[in-house]
């Protein structure tokens, strides 16, 4: 598959966007969805996402998902409870202690097939104390193209640790956003605020490679499954 790439020049005579288009074996991608899970309608899961994984599919890539299950650690004391209590203005996690089980929930348009694996994390990273890791080598994977929520958030972390576990990451820019803040949005900005700008050119210059969702198809178009 060769998929155009867009990263950041930082050094003296670049600090500017730098584009190529890179030679991906098929075989060594997974096309790694975040947090995508939740039934409220979502323009960017259906117009963007859905579209690429459907894509991603059709090509014959590995899918895998990972999502938030904090009935893992919903105990007293737990740092995260701890955290999210005063950051999330949530009593500790009280709702997630009550839940005899969980199980998430997806719009149909981007729902893990039959033989999809779906990771339970219980904090930001999808690596951290799962079986992702050993999922992706299972099938020597060395490329992953990551969509989902959020840039400031889960995929970040789950995209820094991934670099840190030796794994090529391309984030699909327009398959996710960075949540804007009421004192960070930017009237009229086409990045909408400041805290997506800077999450993504963070992106770009420390941890990985990102396209688009249209760019992505058309390379998935050009390969046989």
């Amino acid at each position: 598959m060769n998929l155009p790439i867009r990263y950041y020049k930082d050094y003296p005579g670049g600090y500017d966007y730098g584009y190529e288009t890179i030679p991906l074996p098929l075989a060594e991608c997974a096309f790694l969805l975040v947090d995508v899970d939740g039934t409220a309608p979502n323009p960017t899961s259906e117009n963007f996402i859905a579209p690429a994984l459907a894509a991603a599919r059709q090509a014959g890539m590995l899918v895998t998902y990972v999502h938030n299950d904090l009935y893992l650690v919903a105990d007293p004391g737990n740092i995260v409870a701890e955290v999210w209590g005063r950051t999330k203005g949530m009593q500790g996690l009280q709702w997630w202690a009550e839940q005899p089980e969980f199980k998430p929930q997806y719009l149909e348009c981007v729902a893990p097939q039959p033989g999809e694996r779906n990771f339970p994390k219980w904090i930001w990273s999808g690596f951290h104390d799962t079986f992702l890791d050993q999922h992706l080598r299972s099938h020597n994977i060395k490329t992953l193209l990551v969509v989902g929520y959020s840039q400031r958030a889960c995929l970040h972390y789950t995209c820094a640790e991934a670099v840190g576990r030796n794994y090529r990451v391309i984030l699909l820019r327009d398959c996710s956003n960075a949540p804007e803040m009421p004192d960070t949005l930017i009237e009229g900005a086409p990045d909408l605020g400041w805290i997506n700008r800077i999450t993504l050119r963070n992106f770009e210059h420390l941890i990985g490679y990102t396209t688009t969702a249209r760019e992505f198809i058309q390379a998935c178009q050009m390969v046989q499954p």
